[in-house]
């Protein structure tokens, strides 16, 4: 079974949700994941490894371990790794943090980069606020669904 792309739409839909509310209640956020489970149902994945203060690249690379044994295992059809990044240069993004999702499922591999900001108080904006900018997408080499060998 493919994911379609109204369920990748809510394999991001969950990140982007949750980078925010991660935000406003820390004002940072980890990385994160979810999978699509063959059924249609999403989940969340999250990491630990005991620091209270993970360093970001190691629970990134252990939630990708653990979702390329999902994959192999056949109990998931889509993924999506999240992480807090800089946007490199040559987008040209109005600001350089951003949320990015990479979102993978058989035939479908993109970095999906989500630019946010913190707007200070100010006459307009009455507390402090948490913008998400338009998302852009990035085609990647998949690395949890590889191209198959006919």
């Amino acid at each position: 079974m493919a994911a379609t792309p109204d369920q990748l739409h809510g394999l991001l839909a969950y990140c982007m949700d949750f980078a925010h509310t991660m935000l406003k209640d820390s004002g940072e956020f980890f990385p994160f994941g979810a999978t699509l489970s063959p059924d249609g149902d999403v989940a969340a994945v999250g990491g630990w490894d005991g620091d209270e203060r993970p360093k970001s690249q190691e629970m990134y690379q252990l939630m990708a371990g653990a979702f390329l044994a999902a994959v192999g295992e056949g109990r998931v059809i889509g993924v999506a790794l999240a992480a807090d990044v800089n946007v490199p240069d040559r987008y040209n993004s109005p600001v350089k943090d951003a949320l990015r999702v990479q979102l993978e499922a058989p035939g479908f591999a993109r970095f999906i980069y989500v630019p946010y900001e913190l707007l200070a108080p100010s006459l307009t904006v009455a507390e402090p606020t948490w913008v998400m900018h338009e998302p852009f997408a990035v085609e990647i080499k998949p690395i949890f669904f590889p191209p198959t060998e006919d």
